[in-house]
């Protein structure tokens, strides 16, 4: 049950929109893909078939971050919010448990809480009812936090405001040492990685397609993923994919040899602080619609079950988490991103706690919930 007592924490805030649709591949066999070009509309996706998007040279810009590029998708997307009543039911225990890490309840091992009233006299959530104990459920998702663990996640980003940095040193300083040891502390270590992904693009095959009066997406993808290690299921099911040239095998929608064989769970994207909100989000909505394009055609008849994606937003120290769902409505399929909790603020050793918890929480949801179900798509796309 969630606490009706005055919370730790607060949570509110909004965001904006992207998509594309599904097509099936032959089970089995490998086979050639034509090639594309990353700088065209070539192979963008859509669900009854390949859409093949046109512009002229030198038209208007690709910007993601522009409104009328995200509207002339040929496949929408929705934002709705993030309410607990329009969720799909196996959705619902994912975001009362984040609400709960976000607004601070059970985010602090109790032998901590002593030193840290000393230690963090200004952090006001602290003296709130954050404690958790071993039998709790924040224990069942990974080690505890130390306090120079803390202290260090607090200076770093602390820093980096002070500087007025740029979105690639808080990656570098906070976001990447942040995801770090979370892949150290939970409980799923061997089982979800993640990896900075900045250098990738989008592959063509997937991308959302546009309006043809429209110029094509730009390839610009994210910062970081959280994804599966492979599994025997998963192996076996890597030399059956579709093979492209100069390319080969690869289980996600982007061109990152690394991970080919990984399947990414959980997407995140970084800005500096005071900029780039909307831009961040559109980036993200355009990613995620290309990723449930890589999964519909990994899933095939299994597409009307795909996932609820967390997908991750920060903006300087600031976390936050939306999420995304693949559905019909009539005949086509449609995007869902629904608006959103704010985690917490990493200046602050409570707002360590809340994201930190958070993040586990996540890698607990890609190995029990996002795994099983890719694994029985792989299965069943074999069979």
């Amino acid at each position: 049950m969630v606490p009706t007592s005055t919370k730790p924490g607060s949570h509110q805030d909004d965001l904006p929109d992207d998509d594309t649709t599904p097509k099936a591949r032959s089970a089995g066999a490998k086979r050639l893909a034509p090639d594309f070009d990353e700088n065209t509309s070539q192979g963008s996706y859509s669900p009854s078939k390949r859409s093949r998007s046109t512009t002229s040279q030198g038209s208007r810009t690709s910007s993601p971050s522009k409104p009328n590029i995200l509207r002339s998708l040929q496949y929408p997307i929705r934002n709705k919010s993030l309410d607990g009543t329009n969720l799909p039911n196996h959705a619902r225990q994912l975001v009362r448990q984040v609400r709960r890490f976000a607004d601070g309840f059970e985010t602090v091992p109790q032998e901590l809480r002593a030193s840290l009233e000393e230690t963090s006299t200004e952090d006001l959530d602290l003296a709130q009812n954050v404690v958790y104990t071993p039998d709790s459920e924040r224990a069942r998702f990974g080690n505890d936090l130390a306090i120079r663990e803390v202290a260090c996640i607090c200076r770093q980003a602390r820093g980096c405001q002070q500087r007025n940095e740029n979105e690639a040193a808080w990656n570098s300083h906070v976001h990447g040492p942040i995801l770090s040891l979370v892949g150290e502390l939970s409980c799923h270590r061997s089982e979800i990685g993640s990896t900075n992904v900045t250098t990738s693009r989008l592959n063509p095959r997937f991308k959302p397609a546009v309006e043809l009066t429209q110029p094509p997406l730009s390839g610009k993808v994210i910062d970081f993923v959280f994804f599966l290690e492979p599994s025997v299921v998963i192996e076996r099911a890597f030399g059956d994919l579709l093979w492209e040239t100069n390319h080969g095998h690869d289980f996600n929608h982007t061109l990152n040899g690394p991970i080919a064989n990984r399947p990414i769970a959980i997407s995140m994207e970084t800005k500096r602080e005071g900029e780039g909100q909307a831009t961040g989000r559109a980036q993200l909505e355009i990613w995620v619609a290309a990723h449930f394009n890589g999964l519909q055609e990994i899933a095939r008849d299994g597409a009307e079950e795909l996932p609820f994606l967390p997908l991750l937003l920060t903006q300087g120290p600031v976390w936050s988490l939306l999420f995304a769902n693949r559905q019909r409505e009539g005949q086509a399929w449609v995007t869902i991103i629904y608006e959103k909790v704010t985690l917490g603020d990493v200046t602050t050793p409570s707002g360590v706690f809340k994201v930190v918890s958070s993040l586990l929480l996540l890698m607990h949801w890609a190995q029990t919930d996002f795994r099983p179900w890719f694994e029985r798509m792989c299965t069943a796309s074999a069979a």
